[in-house]
């Protein structure tokens, strides 16, 4: 056969950060070693377990939303669908939850009765075609056939997507997405209100939320309420060490 004729064998991504995925050892006693295909020794058998990975990316550390903020609960999940939003945001909280160098490993018919949804019939279940609507909005994406990308932060919601919303969300998104408020706060005065917001119980995100809701810019309530978050957590040890 003619070498340019010869089938080419395509060669698989690495990891994120150049790191191996580790060992995958799947529901029924079959293991999938590092960069391998997840089955349960017959092609024709459903996946069972998905390795999922964080994928944190630097773009969004401003102005990305967690998947339990409000943002996301408002707009995305007129996008997106509630089942999307459930499962990333589960995913979110178990993220949180892992010990370091801990692997998340997501028995995908549990999951899915934990989303009150089904993973029957493989890759055609509303379980996997959840997973796979996140995959098409770039909020998840495949390594290989057993490991799992999944943003952290989401971002916002393409402009080109907001005719599929209500037009009272259309009207409400647009003071989320612009890059300039239209208040004139001083730096000190955006951390004092990110301050007060935290004092008042609301969490990281909502309190980001807030402070857009009276004015500010995404990016400035971002940076404020961050500013005022490592303050909470650094402050009790800097006291103490006095």
């Amino acid at each position: 056969m003619p070498a340019e004729q010869r089938p080419t064998v395509p060669v698989r991504s690495a990891a994120p950060d150049g790191a191996t995925p580790a060992a995958l050892q799947l529901v029924g006693g079959t293991a999938t070693g590092p960069g391998g295909t997840a089955h349960n020794g017959t092609a024709a058998e459903p996946l069972r377990v998905l390795q999922v990975q964080p994928w944190d990316d630097p773009n969004l550390h401003r102005d990305g939303h967690d998947p339990r903020s409000a943002y996301v609960e408002r707009f995305w999940i007129a996008v997106l669908g509630p089942s999307a939003v459930w499962l990333l945001r589960l995913l979110a909280r178990e993220f949180d939850e892992l010990a370091p160098g801990e692997i998340l490993r997501l028995d995908l018919e549990s999951t899915a009765q934990r989303l009150g949804l089904q993973h029957r019939g493989g890759r055609q279940s509303t379980f996997m075609r959840t997973i796979d609507r996140c995959r098409m909005f770039d909020l998840a994406r495949f390594e290989n056939d057993a490991v799992l990308i999944v943003r952290r932060q989401m971002p916002p919601v393409p402009r080109r997507l907001h005719v599929r919303m209500p037009r009272e969300l259309r009207d409400e998104i647009g003071r989320w997405t612009r890059t300039v408020g239209h208040t004139d706060f001083s730096v000190g005065e955006t951390r004092l209100l990110a301050t007060c917001m935290l004092m008042l119980g609301h969490g990281l995100h909502e309190s980001a939320e807030r402070l857009v809701m009276l004015g500010l810019a995404p990016r400035v309530a971002n940076e404020a309420t961050a500013w005022a978050w490592a303050e909470r957590c650094v402050r009790p040890h800097a006291t103490r060490g006095v």
